[in-house]
C-alpha cells in the first residue's frame, strides 16, 4: 500500500480559488472555495457505528492534520440528523460530515451543501450507482463515503443437515431451498420487515423505485407487485418470516441465534456475528436472480458533505481529499468493514477477504458477494421526507402473508408522489 503523498494533500492553491464543480456531467456552477489550507481548525461531524469506527475517523484526521498543520475537532453525534439540523439552523454547521441519503436533497435545497464532488475526485473513480445517490440537478455534490450491499447469509450447518449443496440463483431455487431448510423449528428465510430489504426483490424482477428518467415513483409498478407477491407466497407456506414473527430484532438476530437458516443483510453483518454469534458456521452469497435473469441488490451509503458556508472550505477540500483517498479508504475498510466506494479499491479489499462456497463449512463469509452488488445495486430515495412514508409502509410488512401487494404498494405509491408536489 502507498502512503498517501503529502503534496496531494495540499495541491489546492492557498489563496482563494475559483474552481468549477463538475458533476457526472459538466456543470456551469463556480465555487468558491474561502480560507487557508494551513493553520485552520476544522469541525467533523460523524454518525458512527461503533467504537472501530470512531477511532478510525480521529485517527484518520490527526494524520491529515499532522501532514497539514491543520487541525480536526471529531464530533460522534448521538443523534445525528437532529444535531446537524440544529447546527446548520444556529448558523455554526461543521465544516465536514457525514452526508446522509436522508437529508441530502434538503442540504441541496438549502444551500447549505457545497457541490464539492469533483473538487475531491472524478465521479468516474466511483460506482456510478453511489454517484447517482448524491448527484442532484447533473452536479455531483459531494463523494461517496463507503458502501454496504445486501447478500444473501446461509448457514452452513443447517444447509448440510438439509442435504443441499449449490447456493440459490434464482427466486425458484430461494424458496425450494427455504422450504427445505424450514424444519426443527428453524425458519428457512427471515428478513426485516422493511422496504430496505423488500425493495432488493423489486430490482431483481426488474422493477425499481423511481421511473427512468427519476421524475417520479414507480411503487406501483407490475414488477414491484410481481416480487411482494412472491414473498407473500413464500410467507404463506411458513418458508419466509419476518424478524418480529420470530422474536428478533432484525434479520441478523435471527440468523444469530439460530432462528432462521437465511437471512438478507448487508456487510455490517459481519461484525455482528464475530462479536456476537462467532459459532455460527456461515456462508455469503450474492441474492438470485429474478425470473428473467436480472440481478438486484440494494445499496447504502453516505457521502463526505463540506457546509457550504464553512469559512475553511479549501481545507475542507483537502480533508475530504485524504479521506476518500484509495490509501484511506482501504484503511476504513479494514478497520470496521465497510466497502470502499472506488470500484478499483473494494476489488483490491475483496480479494484479501475471500472466504470459500458454501459446501465447504469455512466460518471466513466470502466478502466479494457484497461488493459484486455494487455494479448493478439500486440506491435509496433520496426524496425530501421519504423516510416518514417508507416508516407508514414497513409498519405493514411485519406479516407478509397478509398483505394485498397491489393495495400496498399503490398506498406507498401516492404516499409518495405527495411528496413532489410543490
Amino acid at each position: 500500500m502507498k502512503r498517501w503523498k503529502t503534496k496531494a494533500i495540499l495541491c489546492l492553491s492557498a489563496s482563494v480559488a475559483m474552481l468549477t464543480a463538475a458533476g457526472p456531467s459538466a456543470s456551469a456552477t463556480a465555487v468558491k472555495l474561502t480560507g487557508k489550507l494551513h493553520g485552520v481548525t476544522l469541525t467533523f461531524m460523524i454518525a458512527s457505528s461503533g467504537t472501530a469506527e470512531t477511532n478510525a475517523d480521529k485517527a484518520a484526521a490527526a494524520a491529515w492534520g499532522k501532514a497539514t498543520g491543520n487541525t480536526v475537532n471529531v464530533i460522534n453525534a448521538s443523534n445525528f440528523q437532529v444535531q446537524l439540523t440544529q447546527a446548520f439552523a444556529g448558523g455554526s454547521p461543521p465544516d465536514v460530515f457525514y452526508g446522509q441519503t436522508s437529508m441530502f436533497e434538503s442540504l441541496v435545497k438549502n444551500g447549505e451543501l457545497l457541490p464539492s464532488g469533483n473538487l475531491v475526485a472524478p465521479a468516474k473513480d466511483f460506482y456510478p450507482s453511489l454517484v447517482k445517490e448524491f448527484t442532484y440537478n447533473n452536479t455531483f455534490y459531494c463523494v461517496p463515503k463507503d458502501s454496504s450491499t445486501l447478500a444473501l447469509e446461509i448457514n452452513v450447518d443447517d444447509w448440510k443437515a438439509a442435504g443441499l449443496t449449490n447456493p440459490p440463483t434464482t427466486w425458484a431455487q430461494l424458496a425450494a431451498d427455504a422450504k427445505a431448510l424450514t424444519r426443527n423449528g428453524v425458519t428457512g428465510l427471515v428478513i426485516s420487515p422493511t422496504l430496505d430489504r423488500i425493495g432488493a426483490f423489486f430490482a431483481e424482477n426488474g422493477g425499481s423505485y423511481m421511473n427512468s428518467k427519476g421524475t417520479n415513483f414507480a411503487f406501483n409498478s407490475p414488477q414491484n407487485v410481481a416480487a411482494l407477491g412472491y414473498l407473500k407466497r413464500m410467507a404463506q407456506e411458513g418458508v419466509l418470516k419476518t424478524s418480529p414473527q420470530v422474536d428478533s430484532g432484525w434479520g441478523g438476530e435471527a440468523f444469530g441465534t439460530g432462528k432462521a437458516a437465511m437471512t438478507i443483510e448487508g456487510n455490517w453483518i459481519i461484525g455482528a456475528m464475530q462479536s456476537t454469534y462467532p459459532k455460527i458456521n456461515y456462508e455469503v452469497v450474492p441474492l438470485p436472480a429474478g425470473p428473467t435473469g436480472e440481478h438486484g441488490t440494494l445499496v447504502f451509503t453516505n457521502c463526505w458533505g463540506i457546509a457550504a458556508n464553512s469559512k475553511n472550505t479549501a481545507a475542507a477540500v483537502s480533508f475530504v481529499r485524504y479521506l476518500a483517498s484509495p490509501a484511506q479508504q482501504l484503511r476504513f475498510a479494514n478497520a470496521f468493514g465497510v466497502m470502499p466506494s472506488r470500484p478499483a479499491v473494494a476489488k483490491q479489499w475483496a480479494a484479501t477477504h475471500s472466504g470459500t462456497p458454501v459446501a465447504s463449512g469455512n466460518q471466513t463469509p466470502n466478502v466479494s458477494a457484497f461488493v459484486q452488488g455494487d455494479a448493478y445495486a439500486m440506491p435509496q430515495v433520496a426524496t425530501l421526507g421519504f423516510p416518514t412514508v417508507q416508516a407508514a409502509f414497513d409498519s405493514q410488512t411485519t406479516n407478509l402473508a397478509a398483505i394485498n401487494p397491489a393495495a400496498l404498494l399503490q398506498q406507498l405509491q401516492t404516499n409518495a408522489e405527495a411528496l413532489l408536489r410543490p
